[in-house]
């Protein structure tokens, strides 16, 4: 059994701005409007005969799409891309270009990139860390979209040992782009 929520239609979207090092068109600073959507399979279960509440996960969608909204991304974890406060700005080299922005309209992530492929692996991560998710979900994917009908989509697994739940990445990256 699959569930999905469709990020464009029930408002699970976010406008920030990012750059991505050494492409051609995109290495210039820029923008878009995202939507984040989510697909769970598992099965229905419990006193209510649900996988998980419709509400519930657009409620925990939206506040990770807040967190991103209206920021410039920035991606820690880039090799080319270097980062250092200067009283209430962010001084941000990105390979020969640099940029002075006030530290309030940027959020720097724990990414290698701020690509689809990389805002939906961190974007599922936070979502995981939001929702309730019971032994019946058996895997969980998130999608980012750059616009509509563009966008990359990361997978997780969840394997539980009766132990302790725990949430497993696949042991492929578990990323595709659409």
């Amino acid at each position: 059994m699959e569930i999905v929520i469709d990020g464009w239609a029930v408002g699970a979207r976010f406008a920030s701005c990012h750059i991505i090092p050494h492409h051609p068109k995109c290495g210039r600073l820029h923008g878009h409007t995202y939507a984040a959507s989510a697909r769970f399979r598992g099965e229905a279960a419990g006193p209510m005969d649900l996988m998980l509440d419709f509400g519930e996960v657009k409620r925990a969608m939206r506040e990770v799409c807040e967190v991103l909204d209206h920021h410039v991304l920035i991606p820690a974890g880039h090799p080319d891309i270097r980062v250092r406060e200067v009283g209430p700005n962010y001084d941000v080299r990105i390979v020969d270009k640099r940029y002075s922005l006030p530290k309030e309209d940027v959020l720097l992530l724990p990414v290698t990139a701020c690509t689809a492929e990389r805002l939906s692996e961190w974007f599922l991560g936070e979502l995981l860390k939001k929702l309730k998710v019971g032994a019946n979900v058996t895997e969980v994917s998130v999608g980012i979209d750059e616009g509509q009908g563009q966008g990359a989509w990361a997978t997780r697994e969840l394997v539980r040992s009766a132990a302790r739940p725990s949430y497993k990445a696949r042991g492929r990256s578990g990323i595709r782009r659409g």
